[in-house]
């Protein structure tokens, strides 16, 4: 198993990111030139990202408004580099990209990023997350807390409301046709 370690006070460029080689049992991403390593999630935590991603297919891709991604990279910012890895997300049909690159990331924010907390996850670093996709363009992000049965919706530094048991996530503008208990989520 490779384990790839920074230099203190080195930051990663963007190119060197994009060469590291895939880590057993690791999913990597790039903070502001800082490598950050996550644990491989789980299989709670892939069972919840399976059912968000068929909701937001069903909700979305079926009907044309736009694509979803599983755990995909996206380039949000490129001085200092930051790649984040939601578990799903989704973009709209106008900011889909013509072009794939065969290596590298999209250099756009996801309209929707989804991110499924896993034991490994601190608040602050979910909330840090939200924040960044929300800084560079995401028009939604959603924090799913399985151990909770919650998801936390930020669709503004300003505009952040918890979902429970008894709510309903509803996809709004970006995706009219989504609305589910949360329970569905999680049971």
């Amino acid at each position: 198993m490779t384990v790839h370690t920074q230099p203190a006070g080195q930051p990663y460029s963007l190119a060197a990111f994009i060469d590291l080689p895939e880590e057993d049992g690791y999913r990597l991403e790039l903070s502001r030139g800082e490598l950050v390593r996550e644990p491989a999630p789980g299989p709670r935590h892939g069972r919840v990202a399976a059912r968000i991603y068929r909701v937001l297919w069903q909700a979305g891709e079926r009907v044309g408004m736009g694509e979803v991604f599983f755990d995909t990279g996206f380039l949000l910012a490129e001085d200092p580099p930051t790649v984040r890895v939601p578990d799903v997300a989704f973009v709209s049909a106008a900011r889909v990209p013509r072009v794939t690159p065969s290596r590298g990331f999209w250099a756009l924010a996801p309209d929707l990023a989804v991110e499924v907390v896993s034991p490994s996850s601190s608040a602050s670093d979910m909330q840090r997350k939200a924040l960044n996709y929300l800084d560079s363009g995401s028009r939604e992000v959603w924090i799913v807390d399985p151990g909770s049965s919650t998801v936390t919706v930020y669709r503004s530094r300003s505009d952040i409301r918890v979902l429970e048991r008894g709510d309903t996530l509803e996809g709004g503008e970006m995706l009219p046709e989504l609305q589910i208990a949360v329970p569905e989520l999680f049971d």
